[in-house]
Order: structure tokens, then sequence, then C-alpha cells
């Protein structure tokens, strides 16, 4: 008999940002909670170039984004994003 395993959804830069902000502010504004998201689509934009240049590893995304490689890794490929960089 074998196994599922059951991944979790493809992470999306909304949840991520929400669960980081709240994480911080238990309960912030929808203009807080835009802006976050904002914030973080734009550094994913900025460490994303970074990564295509070779000028940080995949790790370090991730860490810059308090994320881990796996979350990473999941949200790059649900935007159709390369996860190598060689």
């Amino acid at each position: 008999m074998s196994k599922v395993v059951h991944y979790p959804a493809e992470p999306q830069i909304e949840d991520i940002s929400q669960r980081l902000l709240r994480e911080a502010v238990p309960n912030p504004s929808p203009v807080l909670e835009d802006l976050v998201r904002r914030g973080f689509e734009q550094k994913l934009a900025e460490l994303y170039e970074m990564f295509q240049q070779g000028e940080c590893s995949l790790g370090y995304l991730a860490e810059q984004l308090d994320i881990s490689s796996w979350e990473a890794v999941r949200l790059l490929e649900a935007r159709g994003l390369r996860t190598t960089n060689l």
C-alpha cells in the first residue's frame, strides 16, 4: 500500500504577506495589509532580479522574505518564474 503525501497549496503573495503582517500586528487595517503586500511584491521582484543575475542564492532570497526555501520555490513556480539561475 502506498502513502499519499499532501503538499500545502501554492503559496500566494497575499497569504504570505498577511501571515507575516499578522505576526507583527494582530489586527492590521486593510490599508496596512495592502502596503505590506505591495512591499513584499517589490522586494520579491528585486531579489528575483539579483537571483537571476547570480548575485544571490535561492536560500538568501527566501531568508530576506522571511519564508522557507520550499515556499520560495513554490511561490516562484506559481508565478511561472525559474527556480534556478544557471
